[in-house]
């Protein structure tokens, strides 16, 4: 392998001596070609492939790096481990179940499936009553999700994004429990339980501990700053025993709090690990000179940070722009006309984007696209197994690899005429109690859904030996549910041909428990409802969140004003304010040749339209020489004049002088 091409700062984190590392790698700045050659380094240093661990945040980013890493130094490097924190959990947890009280079928509720326990739990509690105005389900999930991911108590948690429900906070306390105990009764886990029984198993059982330690003497860990404090309790739990670890990411993109994600993991590095070295990337591969001046400037706005300082061999006589427009309407017709200006001096829609702090604020935007005739993808719709037509064949599939999922049983057992949720759940919890009996059709011979369950009984029956063959069982699953696709959805020719792909997705799995735990944890982005355009060329229209790791020719961020980007809680938080300076930075980072920034005079808010400024831009050093001013204004558009009052505005005013004078300040 050749060295000869990386930079000084790559070279040095490719062949770091033994010991604890931080590289700090800024947008664009070969990050994973940095971890790639990491990872061929070791294995041509003579390291076995099996003790290094890879963890990343997608199967699909390790499977590539490993590919890579595979082509400099040949096959061997696919025996390293790589996968995301609960894919490796998964496979740990399997392994050690019995230590933490579970067999080693479990199966991984969805974020749906656990929307429903949790959905159950709640009535058990005394959160079900209609006498009052308890939380929902998904509020529950989140709250109960948050707390595990956080560490805080869930009565602050609740004071802080729910305060209205601060009286229910020991119902609250109580489901979060019950649902525990739920889940270990059917011998199932959430997304946030692969992590909690990881650490668990990590800290209370010294032996599996070393065992499973024993075996990562090299571990590498990608982007660092969207772990959470689990994940950052495993790195170092699995890290303990040989010492060895790199994590790589980049505190200024850390934009997934709401998540769970928490920035000081990254900040406060060092301090955990007082001997680490800290390589730090900053030549930027992606963009132009101006575009990452611009990208200096908000990172030298934020509060903390490693000082990096990103610079380009890239120059260019174009510097971002600000565009100011007068509302939101005119900011639509302003991108509609400017990406078709880009498309006529010849630079196509595939290579422009826009971006946008939160989904609904493009939606001015798409009108205007599409009388214009201008064909756009949006992304952030459902991903593939969230479709409801996709998990109803996963619901089957789950009842044969775990009898005890009462939540997929639930969904199931709903499918057919005459049977409700609650004699459904009263049917699941029959066959929870008594697993081996399964579906036995005698009790139900005489109720009108009675056929229908011993027709299901008998297609259970027959999948159960092909476990091992998921591409068949799928196809024999699929032959008993095609039909009901029918009666179950109106739009049933939309969703045939995800039928067709969950037939090619199971063959390239060699068991059923593999099938579900890796589509569980990473699924597929789309379905066919939710198809790409017809159209070879389109534009790109995306929330920020969405756009990390990707990059276009010419990028314009849309929609920023105070109470839009950043939001009104951002406004008023200092914390939250920094992630949305984040935000900022991986929104301009995303363009390599041109930035535009669209900024409208007023917005939209929750009291009527209001004219607005903008702490993200006010605060950024030097703003203003780095950024092109204009109007935008359009070519034979019209406009009302600035010095006018818009209506609205001019209307709130009236109330606010008339609302002053009837209460005049006092003293």
């Amino acid at each position: 392998m050749r060295l000869s091409d990386l930079n000084p700062g790559q070279q040095a984190a490719v062949t770091a001596p033994d010991g604890v590392q931080l590289v700090v790698a800024g947008a664009g700045t070969g990050k994973t070609r940095t971890l790639v050659h990491r990872v061929a380094w070791l294995v041509d240093e003579g390291v076995d492939p099996r003790d290094i661990v890879l963890l990343t945040f997608t199967r699909r980013a390790a499977r590539e790096m490993l590919d890579r890493a595979s082509a400099m130094v040949g096959d061997q490097a696919k025996a390293v481990r790589g996968g995301t924190f609960h894919s490796f959990a998964v496979s740990a947890l399997r392994r050690h179940a019995d230590a933490l009280g579970y067999s080693r079928d479990f199966t991984v509720l969805d974020r749906a499936d656990a929307e429903a326990l949790v959905g159950l739990v709640r009535g058990e509690v005394g959160l079900g009553g209609r006498e009052r105005r308890a939380p929902q389900r998904r509020t529950l999930l989140k709250l109960v999700s948050k707390q595990i991911n956080t560490g805080r108590p869930l009565a602050d948690l609740i004071d802080a994004s729910y305060p209205q429900y601060l009286e229910f906070a020991p119902e609250i306390e109580r489901l979060a429990v019950r649902y525990t105990e739920r889940k270990r009764e059917q011998n199932v886990m959430d997304f946030d339980d692969l992590l909690v029984r990881m650490v668990e198993l990590l800290r209370d059982h010294p032996d599996r501990r070393e065992h499973l330690a024993r075996g990562v003497r090299y571990l590498l860990v990608d982007e660092y700053q969207d772990t959470n404090r689990l994940q950052a309790e495993i790195t170092g739990l699995l890290s303990y025993l040989h010492g060895n670890l790199m994590v790589v990411g980049d505190e200024a993109q850390s934009i997934y709090g709401f998540r769970g994600a928490d920035v000081r993991n990254i900040l406060d590095f060092t301090e955990l690990f007082p001997h680490a070295e800290v390589i730090r990337l900053e030549q930027n591969y992606r963009s132009v000179q101006p575009v990452l001046d611009l990208a200096n400037g908000v990172l030298q706005s934020a509060a903390e940070g490693y000082g990096k300082v990103l610079f380009s061999e890239r120059s260019s006589p174009e510097r971002p722009e600000l565009v100011t427009t007068y509302d939101e309407q005119e900011q639509a017709s302003y991108l509609a006309q400017r990406v078709q200006e880009r498309k006529a001096e010849g630079l196509d829609y595939r290579s422009q984007a826009v971006l946008f702090r939160s989904g609904y604020h493009s939606n001015l935007l798409e009108v205007e696209l599409q009388r214009a005739g201008v064909a756009f993808r949006k992304f952030g719709g459902l991903k593939f197994v969230e479709a409801s037509h996709v998990r109803d064949v996963f619901a089957l599939l789950r009842v044969v690899a775990n009898p005890r999922d009462v939540m997929a049983w639930v969904r199931i057992l709903q499918w057919f005429a005459g049977l409700g949720a609650v004699t459904a759940e009263r049917i699941a919890q029959k066959i929870l109690d008594h697993p081996e009996h399964s579906l036995e059709p005698t009790p139900y011979r005489k109720r009108k859904y009675g056929p229908a369950l011993a027709h299901l009984a008998q297609v259970l029956s027959a999948a159960a030996p092909l476990s091992d063959r998921p591409e068949a069982l799928v196809a024999h699953l699929l032959e008993y549910y095609a039909p009901l696709l029918e009666t179950l959805y109106e739009d049933h020719r939309k969703r045939v041909n995800d039928l067709k792909t969950l037939t090619e997705l199971a063959s390239k799995y060699t068991d059923l428990e593999s099938l579900l735990a890796e589509v569980a944890l990473d699924p597929p982005e789309q379905t066919e409802i939710d198809a790409d355009p017809a159209e070879e060329d389109w534009l790109t229209l995306s929330t920020i969140h969405s756009a990390k790791g990707l990059e276009w020719a010419v990028v314009y961020v849309m929609q920023l004003g105070d109470g839009h980007f950043p939001t009104t809680h951002a406004v008023e938080d200092p914390d939250a304010l920094e992630e949305e300076r984040r935000l900022l930075y991986v929104a301009v980072t995303r363009a390599r040749d041109a930035l535009e920034l669209v900024r409208p005079t007023f917005l939209r808010g929750r009291f009527g339209v209001q004219p607005t400024e903008c702490a993200l831009l006010d605060e950024i050093p030097a703003f203003h020489s780095k950024i092109a001013r204009r109007d935008g204004q359009l070519r034979g558009a019209s406009k009302t004049k600035p010095t006018e009052k818009h209506p609205d505005i001019a209307a709130a005013e009236a109330r606010l002088a008339e609302f002053m004078r009837r209460f005049p300040r006092k003293g």
